[in-house]
């Protein structure tokens, strides 16, 4: 199956061509993978997975946001990408390096970097994403309501909270701990309290940094929510 030493060799390539791009290890399963920088609300990366062919790479790219508490590498899924038909696409095929690392920098890091801000997430273009990253992102209440707090759009999240309220109590398995966590920000957003809510969210941002060993390319901004004028 494909090697670390297989998904590092062609990172180098990559980051050696690209300074805004740097390679870090999954803290939990010890593999590379690619992420650009700097990084602010919003993590974008690359990954190479194993497949049960030796010969065959399994490219992703992955898009999501700091603020949720317990992802671990930020994106809503692995959104899968393949090398052009009729062009090397195995690690043994002579050129394949030279095909991957011209996919990649012609199609998915302009799509990343298109990524900026929080609602660049909704209006990725150019690169096909599935209904999966779609439904994360629009419809799966604990990332709605974070988004939304994020964002400063309070009857959304509000609205959201209200639908979801204390769901968690009757769950005995996942997902109640995403389901736990965002009634603790609901509750916050109920009682108006913006100042909370920001803490909050820098907390579960601060934490998803620690954890994925992000601090060399984080970059602590404020919430669109704490730079709104409060009526």
């Amino acid at each position: 199956m494909t090697t670390k030493k297989q998904i590092k060799t062609l990172f180098a390539r990559l980051t050696a061509r690209n300074d805004d791009l740097v390679v870090k290890d999954h803290y939990i399963f010890k593999v590379p993978y690619l992420v650009l920088r700097p990084m602010q609300h919003v993590s974008r990366s690359i990954s190479i997975d194993r497949t049960s062919r030796a010969d065959d790479p399994d490219f992703s790219w992955h898009v999501g946001h700091c603020f949720g508490p317990f992802r671990s590498v930020g994106g809503f899924s692995a959104e899968s990408f393949w090398l052009p038909r009729g062009k090397p696409s195995r690690w043994s095929e002579a050129g394949f390096m030279e095909t991957a690392v011209e996919e990649i920098e012609t199609n998915i890091l302009p799509m990343l970097r298109r990524v900026q801000a929080i609602e660049d997430m909704f209006r990725i273009e150019g690169v096909p994403r599935s209904h999966e990253y779609d439904g994360w992102l629009n419809h799966y209440p604990p990332y709605r309501l974070a988004i939304a707090a994020a964002l400063g759009r309070w009857e959304e999240s509000l609205a959201v909270y209200e639908d979801i309220k204390d769901t968690h109590l009757r769950m005995t398995s996942w997902p109640r701990a995403d389901y736990e966590k965002a009634s603790e920000l609901g509750a916050l957003i109920a009682d108006g309290d913006r100042a909370g809510v920001a803490s909050l969210l820098h907390g579960w941002e601060d934490g998803f940094v620690a954890r994925n060993g992000l601090e060399d390319i984080y970059e602590r901004t404020p919430f669109p929510l704490e730079l709104q004028q409060q009526p």
